[in-house]
């Protein structure tokens, strides 16, 4: 599958019995504390489904018969359509799909290096960045246009997403009904119309829980819409241990789970069928810094174990990595980037989200992008893992070269040496001799150059024209 890592290596952070207990502690919350669920409209599908609501403080408390049957509505199978059939993303659970984390508010100007609020031409640049990697499968724009109205931020996120990237886009910037219909609008522009859109919708829409067990009323009513539109699901649930969830991993973990029940079971109630991707970044809170450890270890542990328990109940997971509190792109980002995100990968997350930003997600680096690539790729040549066969056992070549000789002239090693090794695109392997030659280059200045290649050389495929007259058309309403 394009743009994708196979998973032959899982590794899983939870045996059976923990899953088991992870479960059933989610159902337990939702029946004995219950959700605050403000959205009306979601408040009478509960009750009528057989949910019990306490209108003074909208405590919604959920049977597990509910929960369960919603469950087994959503859509068995979900596929992340691409503006081009060659970048669809299909979440089979045998596959990671690597995904740009969303909504950043600054950004390093690549021209200036300047830290600066980000703006428009960052979306875009982030999403030509993210559309020419290999590793990359899904684009959640990294950062969001602050150089324009606020009621117009969706509408220009998606268009330069849009004229950046064939791959399919996951938009959470749309957190009201009428931004999630301009979306639609502008879907329906590139599409054909909104039945076609429908068919194949290359937009997915994230809409979140408040942790803990707080589901707000806009982004609900947003997420019917968007239901009601075609788009795929993703709730987003984000307890942070120690903060807004149990200090202890799996508390926190089976909070997440109850929030994301509790989302589905909404959504399906609304519109069965819904395809619905459980979705979390939970990070802990430093206990020195009263900060979001975002690159922690842990941060790794709970994406897998949430994804585990994602699989177990089948949905696909959307889970956050790739994460670091580094301020710019050092050795912290970097180990903290790939123990952050080599967890949940052998896990075998869907979608994993964070390339390219720093911060804890707050400032895009389009150079970080290239780094957290490199990463990506390297955890992906790990969940390979080691194949045995004959062809790999390779007893006739070992025979045919003997002792005391090299296999380098083998045909055998030169059709399977790109498959069986990785191979580093900005990554220095050479001596010190070499590297001092061509200019002691750090690794930095390498993922810079590459970057300045794809800015300067890649394009994609225009988006028709209808899409511009449509966002033209909407700004004007949403100014006025």
């Amino acid at each position: 599958m394009a743009n994708s890592i196979r998973i032959r290596c899982r590794r899983d952070v939870l045996d059976s019995d923990g899953v088991r207990r992870i479960r059933y502690a989610a159902l337990e919350i939702l029946e004995r504390t219950g959700v605050t669920v403000k959205s009306k409209r979601a408040q009478r599908l509960l009750v009528d489904a057989g949910c019990d609501l306490d209108e003074k403080s909208a405590t919604v408390r959920m049977p597990p018969s509910v929960v369960e049957g919603c469950v087994r509505r959503k859509k068995r199978s979900v596929t992340l359509h691409g503006r081009t059939p060659a970048h669809d993303a299909r979440l089979d659970g045998g596959h990671v799909h690597v995904c740009s984390d969303g909504n950043g508010t600054m950004a390093k100007d690549f021209d200036t290096g300047e830290r600066r609020i980000s703006r428009k031409e960052d979306v875009a640049r982030a999403a030509l960045v993210s559309d020419a990697l290999e590793g990359h499968g899904v684009n959640w724009p990294s950062v969001t246009s602050q150089d324009v109205a606020a009621g117009t931020r969706h509408i220009h996120d998606l268009q330069a997403s849009l004229e950046n990237t064939e791959k399919h886009i996951t938009l959470a910037t749309n957190t009201t009904e009428w931004e999630v219909e301009d979306v639609l609008a502008i879907a329906a522009a590139q599409a054909g119309g909104a039945d076609e859109f429908a068919r194949r919708p290359f937009i997915s829409s994230i809409h979140t829980s408040s942790s803990p067990l707080q589901i707000e009323a806009d982004g609900m009513d947003a997420g019917f819409v968007a239901a009601d539109g075609g788009m795929p699901i993703c709730f987003y649930v984000m307890p942070g241990p120690g903060a807004t969830g149990p200090v202890t991993l799996a508390g926190s973990v089976a909070v997440a789970v109850a929030e994301a029940l509790a989302g589905n079971t909404i959504i399906q109630l609304h519109r069965p069928g819904t395809a619905f991707v459980f979705s979390c970044g939970m990070a802990v809170l430093d206990m020195k810094a009263s900060m979001r450890a975002g690159g922690g270890p842990e941060h790794g542990l709970t994406s897998a174990a949430f994804t585990q328990m994602a699989h177990s109940m089948g949905f696909p997971a959307l889970a956050g990595g790739f994460v670091t509190t580094s301020k710019e792109p050092d050795q912290q980002a970097a180990y903290e980037k790939f123990a952050s995100a080599v967890t949940p990968i052998l896990a075998g997350a869907d979608m994993i989200a964070g390339i390219g930003l720093l911060e804890d997600c707050r400032t895009v680096w389009l150079e970080q992008m290239v780094i957290d690539d490199e990463i990506s790729r390297i955890i992906g040549r790990m969940a390979q893992g080691v194949e045995v066969d004959d062809e790999s056992l390779a007893v006739d070549v070992v025979d045919r070269v003997g002792p005391g000789r090299d296999f380098l002239g083998q045909r055998h090693t030169m059709e399977r040496f790109r498959t069986e090794h990785f191979m580093p695109i900005i990554s220095d392997r050479s001596s010190w001799d070499s590297w001092v030659q061509s200019g002691s280059k750090s690794i930095l200045d390498r993922a810079r150059e590459r970057v300045r290649g794809i800015l300067d050389e890649h394009s994609v495929e225009p988006i028709r024209d209808e899409v511009g007259e449509t966002v033209a058309e909407l700004i004007e309403r949403r100014r006025r």
